[in-house]
């Protein structure tokens, strides 16, 4: 990766982000995930950034996975230069939802070309490849070692970082016992290897091996391609063939750019992942037996019948203001929606609007953040709302694409700042049933 000495600038936080920060919800324990399952934005940076800096992204950037270096002798931002990196840290970002990219920056290919100005000189991989997997082997003991005191568990990744070098098949050939040397001792003590690497450098030479069916060779678990060609996906362009690694690759699509959220400016690396099993929504949610995939709410009053009456009634009855669920709007039903109403300081209509849908179906405990990649039930909770009040996502558990266009014209709508998360003032809006 580009060499940084100094990635990050603070330029302060607003009210309404620690406002926001002090609504959600309180963060449960998580146990690291390097990186998981997950299709997605991240970032990676040099120094890890301050705990203020990564609360303000956590709540209004896209990112949800940080890449850290942990480990190797050749990391310009090694443990003298992290002054907030620890396993502290580490926990206290996975509490609030984060994903990591661990990266361990050590030998390079033998005819890497240093920087004679860079204040780090990387050391070198041997030419004699007995000497070059055994120097794998003891670099992937000092990731595992790291790994372990950062407080990832068994089965995380540790991404190798191959600088960009000239390639030559003499080269290549030392470059590959390494890699294949790195990953069989992951492998052995329960983890999993990541290849970082420019596209036209190891990604490539480690595709071909692939391809052409070399002898013996481990490949690495994931691929993570260094092209700078601005479009965030997991194509590998002509370096990595669409045959290998599905589902399992990361692709740093903008270099060395500073960007801010929430007050928070960081010179940063943004990166695209789809690895493990990709972010997979759950089953589609029932409600009384009733699938929830309505794709409009109707303004419903006593006579009403139906499958959005009773589904109307089981989230009356949620709220305890409604005893029986029978798909007849009746008096009784009338009454427990102004009772819903009353709760909210709104006068009574006997009627279910758009307003009092957006204000139901949004209800329940609200995640810290949801952003693009989340999965889960509050994610099929989000897009219902945003259906009810207007805003139109593709209902598919996955907070994809369409939800991120919902959701920022739902913040637009609202006089939120346009940023594309979900978090506490996003909610609270809807669960005043507040209409785009």
């Amino acid at each position: 990766m580009p060499s940084r000495t100094s990635r990050l600038t603070l330029v302060g936080l607003g009210i309404g982000l620690i406002a926001s920060v002090l609504m959600s919800s309180p963060a449960q324990a998580a146990r690291p995930s390097a990186p998981g399952s997950f299709t997605g934005h991240g970032f990676d940076t040099c120094v890890a950034p301050d705990q203020a800096t990564m609360d303000a992204w956590n709540l209004t950037s896209p990112f949800s996975a940080v890449g850290i270096y942990i480990s190797g002798i050749s990391r310009f931002c090694g443990d003298d230069k992290q002054p907030n990196l620890s396993p502290q840290w580490v926990a206290q970002n996975a509490r609030n939802g984060w994903r990591f990219l661990p990266i361990h920056v050590g030998r390079q290919a033998p005819c890497f070309a240093n920087n004679p100005k860079s204040s780090v000189q990387k050391p070198k991989m041997s030419n004699s490849a007995k000497t070059a997997r055994q120097q794998a082997r003891t670099e992937a003991r000092e990731t595992i070692a790291a790994l372990k005191r950062y407080g990832f568990g068994k089965r995380s990744v540790s991404y190798l970082d191959i600088e960009w070098y000239s390639r030559t098949a003499k080269c290549d050939r030392i470059v590959l016992e390494f890699v294949d040397a790195w990953t069989r001792y992951l492998h052995g003590k329960g983890y999993k290897s990541g290849l970082y690497s420019s596209g036209s450098a190891a990604i490539q030479a480690v595709d071909q091996a692939r391809r052409s069916g070399r002898k013996g060779f481990r490949a690495p678990d994931q691929m993570w391609i260094a092209w700078g060609n601005g479009k965030a996906d997991t194509k590998g362009g002509p370096y990595l063939s669409n045959s290998g690694w599905k589902k399992q690759r990361i692709h740093q699509y903008q270099l060395d750019t500073t960007v801010a959220y929430g007050g928070a400016s960081v010179l940063i690396d943004k990166n695209y992942l789809d690895v493990g099993k990709g972010s997979r929504p759950g089953k589609t949610p029932t409600l009384c037996g009733v699938k929830q995939t309505f794709t409009r709410y109707a303004t419903l009053k006593i006579g009403s019948k139906g499958p959005q009456v009773k589904t109307l009634e089981c989230l009356l009855r949620r709220r305890g203001v409604l005893s029986s669920v029978d798909q007849h709007y009746g008096i009784g039903t009338a009454r427990a929606v102004d009772a819903f109403r009353a709760s909210l300081g709104w006068g009574p209509t006997g009627t279910a609007t758009r307003a009092t849908w957006t204000a139901l179906l949004s209800g329940g405990r609200n995640p810290r953040v949801l952003k693009q990649g989340s999965v889960g039930p509050s994610v099929w909770r989000l897009q219902r709302s945003l259906v009810a009040a207007g805003a139109r996502p593709r209902l598919t558990g996955v907070y994809d694409s369409s939800t991120v266009k919902a959701v920022q014209a739902y913040r637009r709508s609202r006089g939120l700042p346009g940023y594309t998360t979900t978090e506490a003032s996003v909610w609270a809006e809807l669960q005043r049933g507040q209409t785009a």
